[in-house]
């Protein structure tokens, strides 16, 4: 499949009469690598659909860096393509930006009533004051170390400090794929939240640093229908940390 010039992974296995969950990985994380949870929804009866979004597994690079509304966009035209006017929405971590884009948007084409967001992303890491200071001394140095006429005096601190300063995710993603997660790690969808008509079932590992298990607790405050399962002992992956609970959770709501 094409989309946006993009040659897209993906798989669709609808099931007649039975609801499709259309599936939405997280950052760097092929649909491939959740085998054992897509394994679980077929087992249970439903049809799947999932994609590899645009620089992750084998869908190609974008042309230019993404924001959240291009991602939104990338996930319908694929919808359109398949044929998918309604799903069960289950997301991962920054699958969960597009899935909660997509639930407060009223006229969004993709018509959802329900929804698991797994350890989602969607509110930005809260900065202390010492944190804050540091990003805009970082922002300087940002500056000199890229301005053309100061490049060759600073540059050389200026990658030092920021390779010291990125995560693993961002140090081994390309040029415009490290430009995307700056461009998504800033947004904020917290004023969205209460426009959510689905019910949503919020899934988070107890111990989450990628997303951590506050950001899921606000989420439940501001989701109007919406409950909070806490994974014991997980991580960001809590289908994998602890998948006897995970699953005994999956299995009561589906």
């Amino acid at each position: 499949m094409i989309i946006q010039n993009m040659s897209v992974n993906y798989i669709f296995e609808p099931v007649e009469g039975k609801p499709t969950v259309l599936f939405l990985h997280g950052w760097g994380a092929s649909f491939e690598l959740y085998k054992p949870l897509l394994d679980c929804l077929r087992q249970k009866g439903y049809g799947i659909a999932a994609f590899d979004c645009p620089g992750v597994g084998q869908t190609s690079e974008p042309p230019a860096p993404l924001t959240l509304d291009d991602y939104v966009s990338f996930t319908l035209e694929f919808c359109r393509n398949i044929g998918l006017d309604s799903a069960l929405l289950f997301a991962h971590s920054n699958g969960g930006r597009i899935a909660l884009r997509l639930m407060s948007d009223k006229n969004c084409p993709l018509k959802t009533s329900r929804a698991v967001l797994m350890d989602a992303a969607g509110i930005p890491a809260k900065k202390s004051l010492r944190q804050k200071l540091s990003l805009r001394l970082y922002k300087c140095l940002r500056f000199l170390g890229t301005a053309p006429l100061l490049r060759s005096l600073f540059s050389e601190l200026y990658e030092s400090v920021r390779d010291k300063r990125s995560s693993a995710d961002y140090k081994a993603a390309s040029d415009v794929m490290k430009r995307t997660m700056s461009n998504l790690l800033p947004v904020d969808l917290r004023g969205a939240m209460p426009d959510i008509g689905a019910e949503v079932l919020l899934v988070w590992g107890e111990k989450d640093t990628a997303t951590p298990l506050c950001d899921g607790r606000e989420m439940e405050s501001l989701i109007p229908n919406s409950g909070l399962a806490v994974i014991s002992g997980a991580g960001h992956f809590p289908y994998i940390d602890n998948p006897r609970q995970f699953y005994a959770v999956l299995d009561a709501y589906l």
